[in-house]
């Protein structure tokens, strides 16, 4: 969360709207071609945060036994109501042990919090609520003394048959519990999504190499690889070609064969040497789509192979291609991996932002929360879409609707977190 001094309202300028589709359309288009990926079998301790393939129920009822609740006593209410306060003990009853027999109504069996209710009791007395000397109880006679107190009833939470997880649910601690509480050492998960991104650029430089003043260190790549690799059902790495047709036209078609997606950066848009969009058609991709009314990142291309790889054409300015990435490939690899994408929440726009001609805008911003709870978003002044220094102190990006140019303080926008 950040805080600044006002801004004055934002105002930009997009051009070359010729052939491109909304942001809506684009969604669309993307949505048609995603298939959830074959599933995998591996032992629970492999399956932290990947998304489940298969229906969890209750191999028995749970809990499985009449389970006591705090250490302390276990009687039989007759005698209590009959007015018993003071109570032999006859045994210890202890988790994990079968369930010992109370043999005389008018004793008591010592019994430790998770262990199974003995036979011949039904009233559970707290330690707190009663004094021992040598074997001998003596109850607190203010004991409020109620049945099935303090005891966690067998079949309570659910019963034997019951479904407990759903396929698609993203499994955390809570549902491994669950899995493994249900007799599950293995589990039926969605497969890693492999993804290949494959920056293009004469002018890139791998980092810790000496680089001039007409280079660029190789950086978006590294950001694509990160973001992918924060989702734990996806697998990335990248690769970096230069502008030329050979090298891209290789790297494409050796790739497509072992990864799921390609997330090429760069070479899109109308240069001399952006040349990814014509490789991909002549290796045999469909193009989906080309050009979105949007900014930043309007060069946007999508298609798809016909073995199934799907190719994301991101533009290589850094706020383009990870705006790109964040606003569309992120809930595109969560429907691939059979779940729900995370939820975009409403955030309220602090300062006046004017862009024009009015076309869906993403627009970076930091957030912070109101004495009343709300969301904020405070916009940062991106000099241009390579500006990348600017989103640094920023949490994320507002989406601005199309048909409209001002946006004023007070005005609702879904948050695309980075």
């Amino acid at each position: 969360m950040h805080a600044d001094k006002p801004q004055k309202p934002i105002t930009y300028r997009l051009k070359n709207r010729k052939r491109m589709i909304t942001v809506e359309k684009a969604e669309e288009l993307i949505a048609r071609e995603l298939k959830v990926l074959p599933s995998e079998k591996l032992p629970f301790r492999q399956v932290v945060d990947r998304v489940l393939r298969e229906t969890v129920s209750a191999d028995r009822d749970l809990p499985p036994y009449n389970r006591v609740m705090m250490d302390g006593i276990t009687l039989c209410s007759k005698a209590w109501m009959e007015g018993a306060r003071k109570f032999e003990v006859e045994g210890t009853q202890f988790p994990g042990q079968p369930p010992l027999t109370l043999s005389n109504s008018n004793h008591c069996i010592k019994t430790m919090t998770g262990a199974v209710l003995p036979e011949g009791c039904n009233l559970v007395v707290p330690c707190e609520e009663f004094e021992q000397q040598g074997n001998l109880i003596t109850v607190n006679a203010e004991f409020s003394a109620e049945k099935g107190r303090y005891l966690h009833k067998r079949g309570s939470d659910c019963s034997k048959g019951d479904e407990l997880l759903k396929e698609g649910v993203q499994l955390g601690p809570k549902e491994i519990a669950m899995a493994v509480s249900c007799g599950k050492d293995s589990l039926s998960v969605t497969r890693k999504i492999k993804i290949r991104v494959i920056d293009t650029g004469d002018e890139l430089i791998e980092a810790g190499k000496p680089v001039t003043d007409f280079q660029i260190r190789r950086s978006n790549a590294h950001a694509l690889v990160a973001a992918c690799t924060r989702m734990p059902f996806v697998e990335a790495s990248s690769q970096h070609c230069p502008d030329e047709e050979n090298v891209l036209n290789r790297a494409i078609s050796e790739s497509m064969e072992s990864f799921d997606i390609l997330l090429l950066c760069g070479g899109v848009s109308k240069g001399d040497r952006d040349l990814t969009p014509t490789i991909l058609t002549q290796l045999g991709f469909e193009e989906c789509f080309h050009w979105v009314s949007q900014w930043p990142g309007k060069p946007m291309w999508f298609g798809k192979h016909p073995t199934g790889a799907l190719a994301f054409g991101l533009p290589g300015n850094p706020l383009s291609a990870l705006t790109c990435f964040h606003r569309y490939v992120v809930n595109a690899l969560y429907l691939i991996a059979g779940t729900e994408s995370p939820v975009n929440p409403q955030v309220l726009l602090t300062d006046s932002i004017t862009h024009n001609p009015p076309t869906t805008a993403f627009f970076p911003v930091s957030i912070s929360r109101s004495k009343n709870g709300l969301l904020e978003a405070k916009p940062r002044r991106p000099r241009n879409s390579g500006d990348f220094t600017t989103i640094v102190n920023t949490d994320g990006f507002i989406q601005l609707p199309s048909g409209q140019t001002t946006f004023r303080a007070g005005f609702f926008a879904k948050l695309f977190p980075w």
